[in-house]
């Protein structure tokens, strides 16, 4: 009875093993793919589509609008499993047609705990858009100081200040003729932006770096950045060599929402701007930054302003005796005598105006195209009119 038991377990055994055996793969090694960490979504996907198309013969079209970095190592992996991998990670849709791989932006919200927290908001022709224009505004801590410019008066385009009136400079007295309203007692003016910002630059104390405008649909990300980007190359895990960019610069995202109640109509705007040189170095590249960030309300054609970054300068000169500070040294050293070295240390701020517009959405621009009946019956009748005169003559 003994044997018997002994016998049927290890039948059991072998039969397992037999199945287990039946249920293992062996992938060629054409097919495995390894792909680093760093690698954008994008390139992935296209590194993926090349196996895709000569072992399935189909494309990988790409319609999501991720495109971070991967951030998960695929090592050796079967480029099917790997792209199911890769979507997966990213909580995207894999859709597969006859001869398409179709990638898609999940239609369900998902937090970072896994939880669902809404459904994203399909565009359709009645969505509104939202324009954003703004001017990138460098000047002198000094300006500040001496204007008194106080940019959250800011309305209407136009911006109050409070002139200084002891001074003489050029600057204050142009800001005085070309205001709209003023003071002379207390030195309170108003004046328009555009005028201030010229006036500004006129006298060489600031500068407007860019004016970039943007048209986002509502609930979207929009993104302007007037800079450069740099790359640093690292080594994976592999020992394969990666480059990875980052983006420097004057950057600002924005995500506008258009809200209605009552026939009225206001946008939610979510601003983050941000300042960033970069510095390299022998052993490591440093990113100066400066970040700032705001939610506000705003009413259709409503301006706000975002100020507090501020960078220093280090003007180097000489001063001394004309023409003998500037001697060569070999002459018996006497731009010595009569010259000496300057380092002043200047401070700016940068200032962010945006100003937000409604854009009619697709649907009512067509219907303001599209000639209304009425219309088209006087043209007819028009026509009919002309026809008989011509007759006559």
């Amino acid at each position: 009875m003994k044997k018997l038991i002994s016998f049927l377990i290890l039948l059991c055994f072998v039969l397992t093993l037999f199945g287990q055996e039946e249920n293992i793969k062996i992938i060629p090694e054409e097919e495995l793919i390894t792909i680093s960490r760093e690698t954008n979504f994008a390139a992935a996907l296209r590194a993926i589509e090349y196996l895709s198309l000569d072992f399935a013969g189909k494309n990988i079209l790409n319609t999501s609008i991720f495109n971070n970095p991967i951030g998960i190592p695929i090592k050796e992996l079967q480029w099917r499993d790997a792209l199911n991998l890769i979507i997966k990670f990213h909580n995207l849709v894999l859709e597969e047609r006859p001869a398409t791989f179709v990638v898609k932006d999940v239609d369900v919200i998902i937090d970072e705990s896994g939880e669902e927290v809404g459904i994203k908001e399909k565009v359709t022709v009645s969505t509104n858009q939202v324009r954003i224009s703004s001017i990138f505004f460098k000047a002198d801590k000094t300006l500040i100081n001496e204007v008194g410019i106080d940019w959250t008066t800011l309305i209407g385009g136009e911006v109050n200040a409070e002139v200084n009136l002891n001074t003489t400079s050029n600057l204050t007295t142009d800001i005085l003729s070309a205001s709209l309203n003023r003071n002379f007692q207390t030195g309170n003016v108003t004046i328009d932006l555009n005028t201030l910002l010229k006036i500004i630059e006129a006298n060489q104390k600031g500068t407007i770096i860019a004016r970039p405008s943007i048209t986002v649909i509502s609930k979207k990300k929009g993104f302007i950045q007037v800079g450069q980007d740099f790359s640093v190359k690292t080594l994976d895990q592999a020992g394969n060599t990666t480059e990875k960019f980052f983006e420097t610069g004057i950057i600002m995202e924005v995500t506008p929402e258009v809200l209605v109640e009552d026939d009225r109509k206001a946008i939610y705007l979510s601003v983050e701007v941000e300042k960033s040189t970069a510095l390299p170095g022998d052993l490591s590249t440093v990113i100066d930054k400066s970040k700032s960030n705001t939610e506000v309300l705003l009413f259709d054609g409503e301006e706000t302003v975002i100020g507090g970054l501020y960078d220093k300068e280090i003007q180097v000169g000489r001063g001394g005796i004309p023409i003998l500070k500037d001697l060569p040294w070999w002459f018996f050293g006497l731009k010595y005598l009569f010259g000496y070295e300057t380092k002043m240390v200047v401070t700016r701020e940068m200032i962010v105006i945006v100003k937000v517009e409604i854009i009619d959405s697709v649907d009512d621009r067509r219907k303001l195209d599209k000639p209304t009946e009425e219309q088209i019956d006087q043209e007819r009748k028009d026509m009919k009119r002309a026809e008989k005169l011509f007759m006559k003559e």
